[in-house]
């Protein structure tokens, strides 16, 4: 299989180079080609070729684009997720959430598109959530994500992709996440032996998250099913309130954390989804437990550690 994966040098990207067979052609797309080449000689992945392009350049990713043979799929991955900076600034969310996605469908010929898309789309709903639901997202990042999805429809019907999987992800911890993702700062925290941990807002939004593991399987198993033009919820399926998922967290490493609780979250999620539509068509279910999935990440930090040290 022949799969363009755009946004690759990312967090859930870096980790799906890491999953996919090693039989598969991988094109990766990436901004940093010195950093990027660098990991894939660390990890081997001689099955990946980089490419560089900028997706806020119509030019660079028409050219990139036209370098490359037809893909079999694309993973689209790439999005600017720093949701606070967003809301303060909105067109800085149509130029790196919706401008970028435009940008690269008006050059794509080839198979399927996965596109990531998001759970945030659901803002501004309570309780369950479904991709039934009547959206009216709203927070810029969850606007752009919604219009992502109409464009890659849209695209679709075109006939410039041959259909497409929209998953609408809750998220993910693991190797190469971000420092200030929430998941990264807690176990950071915990071995530490931190008193304190902080969080924005009361405590009392969502966070449903699966180990990154978990998250290339179930983008493998897309991959690799005839299913197409659907959207999907893509989670874990247990939702927890952060304050309760922050003692769960240190409850794991055998600590206690003071919370504190500062300011207010942009994103409050107050919805949550099931796993259920992942398992009927793709045959996906999460199978690494929070304690498990969390020991995990400890080791791979404190490995890094120690090697940066």
């Amino acid at each position: 299989m022949k799969v363009l994966v755009v946004g690759a040098s990312g967090f859930i990207g870096r980790n799906l180079l890491l999953g996919v067979p090693r039989s598969w052609e991988v094109y990766g797309t990436c901004r940093n080609p010195v950093d990027f080449s660098r990991f894939l000689s660390a990890f081997g992945l001689n099955h990946v070729r980089p490419l560089q392009l900028d997706l806020r350049d119509e030019a660079t990713v028409e050219k990139a684009l036209a370098s490359i043979s037809r893909p079999d799929a694309c993973v689209f991955l790439a999005s600017d997720t720093a949701v606070r900076a967003l809301v303060s600034d909105p067109p800085l969310d149509v130029t790196n959430n919706i401008l970028t996605v435009a940008n690269f469908l008006k050059s794509y010929r080839g198979g399927k598109i996965l596109f990531m898309s998001s759970g945030a789309v659901y803002m501004g709903l309570d309780g369950p959530v479904s991709p039934t639901a009547r959206l009216r997202p709203t927070i810029p990042y969850a606007i752009s994500k919604h219009a992502s999805e109409l464009y890659v429809q849209f695209a679709a019907e075109r006939g410039w992709a041959e259909g497409y999987v929209i998953l609408r992800f809750f998220g993910a911890y693991g190797p190469f996440e971000p420092p200030r993702k929430i998941t990264t700062k807690l176990v950071q925290s915990a071995l530490a032996r931190a008193r304190e941990f902080t969080i924005f807002g009361d405590g009392r939004n969502l966070i449903d998250v699966m180990h990154i593991d978990d998250a290339v399987a179930g983008l493998v198993a897309v991959l690799q099913s005839d299913r197409i033009n659907l959207t999907v919820d893509f989670c874990a399926g247990n939702a927890f309130d952060l304050n309760e998922f922050t003692e769960r967290v240190a409850t794991i490493f055998g600590h206690q954390f003071t919370l504190n609780h500062e300011g207010e979250s942009p994103e409050y999620i107050r919805f949550h989804a099931s796993p259920h539509a992942m398992e009927e068509v793709f045959g996906f279910q999460p199978k690494i437990a929070l304690p498990t999935g969390m020991r995990r990440f400890a080791t791979w930090i404190q490995t890094q550690s120690r090697i940066s040290a």
